[in-house]
């Protein structure tokens, strides 16, 4: 693809995204994406089938901006603090990048069925975490368990946690400074709850 060609793709991925959290899927238009774009709606086309190809492109790359925010975790020098590392880059993401946050993690249930990939593909980010608990499991940091199972109830407290901020819920706790380190904390905390 062409430098253009590249700008072009990240002007639409970038729209694409902010109409969705502005409009929802059921509102969301082709032609409006074009228009904010500054590209006719031919363009578009010449990039993508239709809305939903468009929107699975948009959520892949907010994954792969995550991505490379978890991979930063595996600098840390032993399991336990992977995961730590873990954790903070999940929140890291959230703050930096609220927009993908908000479009990959708290979009509607049917979206994210809709814009998913095919369910014989795990999450590559998903695993992620799932390998960090195995290597958890293995350094007894954590208690014995399904590795799946504990990854969900991990994710399910720092994406609480994360949502809440980015939604104006936790606002209580100030600056971004003072709630990272109230993350920290909890986030330590509910670890050390599911330790040996």
């Amino acid at each position: 693809m062409t430098l253009e060609g590249d700008n072009t793709r990240a002007r639409l991925i970038a729209e694409s995204r902010d109409l969705y959290l502005e409009q929802g899927f059921a509102r969301f238009s082709l032609r409006e994406v074009a228009r904010r774009a500054g590209v006719s709606a031919g363009a578009v086309y010449n990039h993508y089938d239709g809305k939903e190809a468009l929107l699975r492109e948009v959520c892949g790359e907010g994954f792969r901006i995550f991505s490379s925010y978890l991979l930063r975790a595996l600098d840390a020098p032993g399991a336990r603090e992977r995961m730590a590392a873990s954790a903070e880059q999940y929140l890291r993401f959230g703050l930096e990048h609220p927009r993908d946050y908000r479009f990959i993690f708290m979009g509607a249930a049917e979206d994210a069925e809709r814009l998913a990939p095919p369910a014989h593909q795990p999450e590559p980010t998903f695993q992620f975490l799932v390998d960090r608990v195995r290597e958890c499991m293995q350094a007894r940091v954590l208690a014995k368990g399904k590795p799946d199972e504990v990854a969900a109830l991990i994710w399910s407290h720092v994406h609480g946690l994360v949502s809440l901020r980015l939604s104006g819920h936790l606002s209580r706790f100030g600056s971004d400074a003072a709630f990272i380190r109230f993350y920290k904390h909890a986030a330590d905390q509910f670890i050390a709850g599911l330790g040996p």
